[in-house]
Protein backbone atom coordinates (compact mmCIF):
# COMPACT_ATOMS: atom_id res chain seq x y z
CA UNK A 1 0.00 0.00 0.00
CA UNK A 2 1.20 3.34 -0.45
CA UNK A 3 0.22 6.70 1.76
CA UNK A 4 -0.43 9.46 -0.74
CA UNK A 5 1.37 12.77 -0.78
CA UNK A 6 -0.31 16.36 -0.92
CA UNK A 7 3.01 17.71 -2.15
CA UNK A 8 4.10 18.79 -5.67
CA UNK A 9 5.86 17.19 -8.01
CA UNK A 10 9.92 17.41 -7.88
CA UNK A 11 11.92 19.39 -10.02
CA UNK A 12 14.77 19.38 -8.08
CA UNK A 13 17.63 16.79 -7.35
CA UNK A 14 16.98 14.07 -4.45
CA UNK A 15 18.43 15.06 -1.35
CA UNK A 16 17.49 14.08 2.00
CA UNK A 17 16.31 17.37 3.88
CA UNK A 18 17.58 16.68 7.60
CA UNK A 19 15.11 17.95 10.14
CA UNK A 20 17.24 16.98 13.37
CA UNK A 21 17.13 13.32 15.03
CA UNK A 22 16.37 14.90 18.31
CA UNK A 23 13.31 16.62 17.26
CA UNK A 24 11.90 13.69 15.48
CA UNK A 25 12.43 11.62 18.44
CA UNK A 26 10.61 13.98 20.75
CA UNK A 27 7.59 14.57 18.45
CA UNK A 28 7.39 11.32 17.00
CA UNK A 29 3.89 9.63 18.44
CA UNK A 30 3.89 6.61 15.47
CA UNK A 31 5.92 3.22 15.33
CA UNK A 32 6.32 0.77 12.90
CA UNK A 33 4.63 -3.14 13.97
CA UNK A 34 6.74 -6.24 13.28
CA UNK A 35 3.55 -8.49 14.39
CA UNK A 36 2.87 -10.97 11.89
CA UNK A 37 -0.79 -10.78 10.61
CA UNK A 38 -2.81 -12.90 8.58
CA UNK A 39 -2.79 -11.84 4.76
CA UNK A 40 -6.09 -11.91 3.29
CA UNK A 41 -7.34 -14.64 1.58
CA UNK A 42 -4.28 -16.28 1.72
CA UNK A 43 -4.42 -18.25 5.75
CA UNK A 44 -0.79 -17.23 5.53
CA UNK A 45 1.07 -14.58 8.05
CA UNK A 46 2.86 -11.90 6.62
CA UNK A 47 5.15 -9.46 7.93
CA UNK A 48 3.58 -5.27 7.87
CA UNK A 49 6.69 -3.43 6.99
CA UNK A 50 7.34 0.18 6.48
CA UNK A 51 9.80 1.80 3.96
CA UNK A 52 10.42 5.25 4.45
CA UNK A 53 11.38 6.51 1.05
CA UNK A 54 13.65 9.43 0.21
CA UNK A 55 11.42 11.60 -2.24
CA UNK A 56 7.93 12.20 -3.72
CA UNK A 57 6.77 9.65 -6.11
CA UNK A 58 8.58 9.30 -9.07
CA UNK A 59 9.87 6.27 -11.20
CA UNK A 60 12.99 6.75 -8.84
CA UNK A 61 11.22 4.28 -6.50
CA UNK A 62 9.77 2.21 -9.94
CA UNK A 63 10.74 -1.00 -8.16
CA UNK A 64 9.47 -0.84 -5.38
CA UNK A 65 6.09 0.02 -6.72
CA UNK A 66 6.19 -2.94 -9.11
CA UNK A 67 7.46 -5.16 -6.09
CA UNK A 68 4.28 -4.62 -4.50
CA UNK A 69 1.52 -4.55 -7.39
CA UNK A 70 3.06 -8.01 -8.08
CA UNK A 71 2.98 -9.13 -5.21
CA UNK A 72 6.54 -10.03 -4.62
CA UNK A 73 6.20 -8.71 -1.11
CA UNK A 74 3.92 -10.83 0.08
CA UNK A 75 5.30 -13.84 -1.65
CA UNK A 76 8.24 -13.36 0.37
CA UNK A 77 6.50 -13.00 3.65
CA UNK A 78 6.05 -9.23 4.55
CA UNK A 79 3.31 -6.52 3.87
CA UNK A 80 4.76 -3.27 2.75
CA UNK A 81 3.73 0.37 3.33
CA UNK A 82 5.69 2.87 0.93
CA UNK A 83 5.24 6.31 2.81
CA UNK A 84 6.50 8.60 0.04
CA UNK A 85 9.03 11.58 1.58
CA UNK A 86 9.09 14.82 0.81
CA UNK A 87 11.98 18.10 1.20
CA UNK A 88 10.60 18.02 4.94
CA UNK A 89 11.27 14.01 5.58
CA UNK A 90 14.18 12.53 6.99
CA UNK A 91 14.27 8.98 6.40
CA UNK A 92 17.17 8.30 8.56
CA UNK A 93 15.31 10.01 11.24
CA UNK A 94 11.95 7.78 10.39
CA UNK A 95 13.67 4.78 11.07
CA UNK A 96 15.79 5.85 14.11
CA UNK A 97 12.33 6.84 15.69
CA UNK A 98 10.57 3.93 14.92
CA UNK A 99 8.69 5.62 12.25
CA UNK A 100 9.28 3.26 9.59
CA UNK A 101 11.08 -0.29 9.64
CA UNK A 102 13.43 0.96 5.92
CA UNK A 103 14.78 3.87 4.88
CA UNK A 104 15.54 4.92 1.71
CA UNK A 105 18.66 7.87 1.40
CA UNK A 106 22.16 7.62 0.52
CA UNK A 107 25.29 6.55 2.09
CA UNK A 108 26.83 9.59 3.28
CA UNK A 109 23.22 10.63 4.86
CA UNK A 110 23.13 7.18 6.79
CA UNK A 111 26.75 7.99 8.44
CA UNK A 112 25.90 11.55 8.84
CA UNK A 113 22.71 10.40 11.31
CA UNK A 114 24.61 7.89 12.45
CA UNK A 115 27.90 10.63 13.92
CA UNK A 116 24.81 11.99 15.15
CA UNK A 117 23.52 9.28 17.24
CA UNK A 118 21.57 6.96 15.45
CA UNK A 119 22.56 3.47 14.85
CA UNK A 120 21.78 2.46 11.12
CA UNK A 121 23.12 0.17 9.20
CA UNK A 122 22.60 0.09 4.81
CA UNK A 123 21.89 -3.51 4.24
CA UNK A 124 21.58 -2.89 0.26
CA UNK A 125 22.20 0.02 -2.38
CA UNK A 126 19.73 0.55 -5.49
CA UNK A 127 21.83 3.16 -7.02
CA UNK A 128 25.13 1.59 -7.66
CA UNK A 129 26.30 5.21 -8.88
CA UNK A 130 25.68 8.48 -7.16
CA UNK A 131 23.09 10.75 -9.20
CA UNK A 132 24.89 13.51 -8.92
CA UNK A 133 26.73 15.27 -11.91
CA UNK A 134 27.51 18.46 -13.63
CA UNK A 135 25.34 19.32 -16.55
CA UNK A 136 26.91 21.53 -19.64
CA UNK A 137 25.67 22.38 -22.90
CA UNK A 138 27.10 20.56 -26.09
CA UNK A 139 28.82 24.27 -27.86
CA UNK A 140 30.88 24.43 -24.19
CA UNK A 141 31.03 20.57 -22.65
CA UNK A 142 32.30 19.57 -19.44
CA UNK A 143 33.88 16.21 -19.83
CA UNK A 144 36.02 16.00 -17.51
CA UNK A 145 36.39 17.54 -13.91
CA UNK A 146 39.32 19.26 -15.65
CA UNK A 147 37.27 20.67 -17.83
CA UNK A 148 35.96 22.90 -15.32
CA UNK A 149 39.05 25.08 -15.20
CA UNK A 150 37.86 28.67 -16.38
CA UNK A 151 34.32 27.85 -15.93
CA UNK A 152 31.39 29.14 -14.11
CA UNK A 153 30.21 26.26 -12.26
CA UNK A 154 26.24 26.62 -10.33
CA UNK A 155 26.58 25.27 -7.45
CA UNK A 156 22.99 25.08 -4.98
CA UNK A 157 23.22 24.53 -1.40
CA UNK A 158 24.38 21.45 -0.13
CA UNK A 159 26.81 20.38 -3.19
CA UNK A 160 29.99 22.79 -2.03
CA UNK A 161 31.02 19.88 -0.37
CA UNK A 162 30.96 17.58 -3.24
CA UNK A 163 32.37 19.91 -5.53
CA UNK A 164 35.53 20.50 -2.98
CA UNK A 165 35.73 16.66 -3.20
CA UNK A 166 35.31 15.92 -6.91
CA UNK A 167 37.91 18.74 -7.48
CA UNK A 168 40.60 17.68 -4.94
CA UNK A 169 40.32 13.78 -6.10
CA UNK A 170 41.01 15.00 -9.49
CA UNK A 171 43.90 16.96 -8.77
CA UNK A 172 42.18 20.49 -10.05
CA UNK A 173 43.58 23.95 -8.57
CA UNK A 174 39.64 24.86 -7.23
CA UNK A 175 41.03 28.23 -7.14
CA UNK A 176 40.57 27.91 -11.14
CA UNK A 177 37.23 27.11 -11.17
CA UNK A 178 34.30 29.75 -9.91
CA UNK A 179 31.40 28.25 -7.71
CA UNK A 180 27.89 30.31 -8.60
CA UNK A 181 25.20 29.73 -5.73
CA UNK A 182 22.20 28.41 -7.44
CA UNK A 183 18.71 26.94 -6.92
CA UNK A 184 17.82 23.79 -8.66
CA UNK A 185 16.50 25.38 -11.60
CA UNK A 186 17.79 24.70 -15.08
CA UNK A 187 17.94 28.14 -16.29
CA UNK A 188 21.45 29.92 -15.24
CA UNK A 189 22.28 27.19 -18.22
CA UNK A 190 19.79 27.40 -20.20
CA UNK A 191 20.62 31.61 -20.32
CA UNK A 192 24.39 31.45 -19.99
CA UNK A 193 24.72 32.67 -16.58
CA UNK A 194 26.92 29.52 -15.59
CA UNK A 195 28.67 27.08 -17.87
CA UNK A 196 28.00 24.12 -15.72
CA UNK A 197 25.47 22.80 -12.99
CA UNK A 198 25.57 20.48 -10.37
CA UNK A 199 21.98 18.55 -10.86
CA UNK A 200 20.28 14.73 -10.54
CA UNK A 201 21.50 12.99 -13.35
CA UNK A 202 17.79 11.27 -14.50
CA UNK A 203 16.15 14.85 -14.13
CA UNK A 204 17.28 18.20 -14.76
CA UNK A 205 19.37 17.05 -17.99
CA UNK A 206 15.47 16.07 -19.54
CA UNK A 207 13.91 19.89 -17.89
CA UNK A 208 16.98 20.99 -19.66
CA UNK A 209 16.44 19.48 -22.97
CA UNK A 210 13.20 20.78 -23.02
CA UNK A 211 13.95 24.38 -22.31
CA UNK A 212 17.15 24.37 -24.92
CA UNK A 213 15.82 22.18 -27.83
CA UNK A 214 19.10 19.93 -27.54
CA UNK A 215 20.17 17.90 -25.27
CA UNK A 216 22.94 18.88 -22.76
CA UNK A 217 26.45 17.59 -21.81
CA UNK A 218 25.98 15.21 -18.67
CA UNK A 219 29.21 14.39 -16.55
CA UNK A 220 28.54 11.73 -13.72
CA UNK A 221 30.79 12.23 -10.80
CA UNK A 222 30.54 8.88 -9.82
CA UNK A 223 32.76 8.58 -12.15
CA UNK A 224 35.80 10.68 -11.25
CA UNK A 225 36.08 9.69 -7.42
CA UNK A 226 32.39 11.01 -5.53
CA UNK A 227 31.31 7.07 -5.34
CA UNK A 228 28.85 7.30 -3.08
CA UNK A 229 25.94 4.77 -2.82
CA UNK A 230 22.43 6.25 -3.48
CA UNK A 231 19.29 4.89 -2.90
CA UNK A 232 20.45 2.39 0.07
CA UNK A 233 18.46 0.86 2.48
CA UNK A 234 18.77 1.36 5.81
CA UNK A 235 17.31 -0.33 9.07
CA UNK A 236 18.73 -0.09 12.81
CA UNK A 237 21.23 -2.15 13.66
CA UNK A 238 19.58 -3.93 16.57
CA UNK A 239 16.59 -4.58 13.68
CA UNK A 240 19.50 -7.29 12.32
CA UNK A 241 19.90 -8.38 16.06
CA UNK A 242 16.49 -10.22 15.99
CA UNK A 243 16.18 -13.26 13.99
CA UNK A 244 12.26 -12.81 13.13
CA UNK A 245 13.13 -8.75 12.41
CA UNK A 246 16.01 -10.41 10.27
CA UNK A 247 13.80 -12.69 8.47
CA UNK A 248 11.58 -10.09 7.59
CA UNK A 249 14.25 -7.58 5.85
CA UNK A 250 15.37 -10.08 4.26
CA UNK A 251 12.01 -11.24 2.64
CA UNK A 252 11.38 -7.22 1.86
CA UNK A 253 14.82 -7.45 -0.17
CA UNK A 254 13.63 -10.77 -2.10
CA UNK A 255 10.98 -8.96 -3.26
CA UNK A 256 12.53 -5.92 -3.87
CA UNK A 257 15.30 -7.08 -5.57
CA UNK A 258 12.10 -8.98 -7.82
CA UNK A 259 10.88 -5.65 -8.06
CA UNK A 260 14.27 -4.07 -9.94
CA UNK A 261 15.08 -7.00 -11.71
CA UNK A 262 11.13 -6.38 -12.93
CA UNK A 263 11.68 -3.10 -13.76
CA UNK A 264 15.11 -3.27 -15.66
CA UNK A 265 14.09 -5.92 -18.24
CA UNK A 266 11.21 -3.28 -18.53
CA UNK A 267 10.53 -0.20 -17.06
CA UNK A 268 6.75 -0.02 -18.88
CA UNK A 269 4.83 -0.97 -15.87
CA UNK A 270 7.08 1.07 -13.28
CA UNK A 271 6.45 3.72 -15.29
CA UNK A 272 2.70 3.47 -15.88
CA UNK A 273 2.59 2.74 -11.83
CA UNK A 274 4.24 6.07 -11.57
CA UNK A 275 2.06 8.17 -13.56
CA UNK A 276 -1.27 6.28 -13.02
CA UNK A 277 -1.21 5.37 -9.36
CA UNK A 278 1.41 5.71 -7.13
CA UNK A 279 2.13 9.64 -8.38
CA UNK A 280 -1.16 10.23 -9.75
CA UNK A 281 -1.56 13.50 -8.02
CA UNK A 282 1.81 14.66 -9.14
CA UNK A 283 1.25 15.89 -12.39
CA UNK A 284 3.53 12.89 -13.92
CA UNK A 285 3.81 12.17 -17.75
CA UNK A 286 4.33 9.02 -19.18
CA UNK A 287 6.91 10.76 -21.53
CA UNK A 288 8.98 11.93 -18.99
CA UNK A 289 9.27 9.70 -16.22
CA UNK A 290 9.86 6.64 -19.07
CA UNK A 291 13.14 9.28 -20.25
CA UNK A 292 14.30 9.38 -16.42
CA UNK A 293 13.53 5.47 -15.87
CA UNK A 294 15.92 4.78 -19.36
CA UNK A 295 18.41 7.17 -17.71
CA UNK A 296 18.37 5.41 -13.97
CA UNK A 297 19.80 2.38 -16.00
CA UNK A 298 23.05 3.81 -15.54
CA UNK A 299 22.66 4.06 -12.09
CA UNK A 300 21.14 1.00 -11.24
CA UNK A 301 23.21 -1.83 -13.69
CA UNK A 302 27.04 -1.65 -13.54
CA UNK A 303 29.82 -4.79 -14.47
CA UNK A 304 29.31 -5.49 -10.67
CA UNK A 305 25.79 -5.72 -10.55
CA UNK A 306 26.31 -7.91 -13.30
CA UNK A 307 27.88 -10.19 -11.71
CA UNK A 308 26.57 -9.91 -8.03
CA UNK A 309 22.74 -8.66 -8.93
CA UNK A 310 20.99 -5.50 -8.34
CA UNK A 311 21.09 -3.72 -5.22
CA UNK A 312 24.70 -5.42 -4.26
CA UNK A 313 27.48 -3.84 -2.49
CA UNK A 314 30.53 -5.19 -3.41
CA UNK A 315 33.51 -5.11 -1.00
CA UNK A 316 35.80 -2.72 -3.59
CA UNK A 317 32.50 -0.43 -3.89
CA UNK A 318 32.22 -0.02 -0.50
CA UNK A 319 36.31 0.17 0.59
CA UNK A 320 35.34 3.54 -2.32
CA UNK A 321 32.49 4.61 -0.17
CA UNK A 322 34.57 4.80 2.71
CA UNK A 323 37.18 6.86 1.20
CA UNK A 324 34.79 9.38 -0.51
CA UNK A 325 33.02 9.78 2.62
CA UNK A 326 36.46 10.66 4.18
CA UNK A 327 37.17 13.34 1.84
CA UNK A 328 34.00 14.42 2.64
CA UNK A 329 33.95 14.69 6.21
CA UNK A 330 31.54 12.39 7.14
CA UNK A 331 33.19 9.60 9.68
CA UNK A 332 32.18 5.98 9.28
CA UNK A 333 33.97 2.17 8.64
CA UNK A 334 32.71 -0.82 7.08
CA UNK A 335 30.63 -1.44 9.97
CA UNK A 336 27.81 1.35 8.03
CA UNK A 337 27.54 -1.82 5.20
CA UNK A 338 26.07 -5.32 6.04
CA UNK A 339 26.14 -7.38 3.08
CA UNK A 340 25.03 -10.41 5.01
CA UNK A 341 21.12 -10.24 3.59
CA UNK A 342 22.53 -9.94 -0.10
CA UNK A 343 24.38 -13.01 0.17
CA UNK A 344 21.89 -15.23 1.97
CA UNK A 345 19.42 -14.12 -0.90
CA UNK A 346 21.62 -14.24 -3.83
CA UNK A 347 24.17 -17.39 -2.66
CA UNK A 348 26.29 -16.71 -5.13
CA UNK A 349 24.01 -16.24 -8.19
CA UNK A 350 23.57 -12.88 -9.85
CA UNK A 351 19.47 -12.42 -10.08
CA UNK A 352 16.64 -14.29 -8.35
CA UNK A 353 13.45 -15.97 -9.74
Amino acid sequence: MIIPSSRGRRTLRAVTVAVGLATVLAVSTACSSSTPTAAAGTGSAVTPLTLQTSWIPLVQFGGSYVAEKEGYYTKNGVDVTILPGGPDVDSMAAVESGQADIGMGNADTVAQANANGADLVIVAAGFQKNPLAILSTSANPINTPADMVGKKIGVPTGDEAAQDAVLKANNVDASKVTSVPVGFDVAPLVSGEVDGLWVFYSEQPIAYEAAAGKPGVTMLTADYGLNVFAQVYAVKKETLADPTKKAAIEGFLKGEIEGWQNYVADPTEAVELTVNDYGKDGGLTIDEQTKQAKLQMDLLVTDETKTNGLLSMSSDAITNNLATLSSLGIPADASLFDTSLLKDIYQGKSSIQ
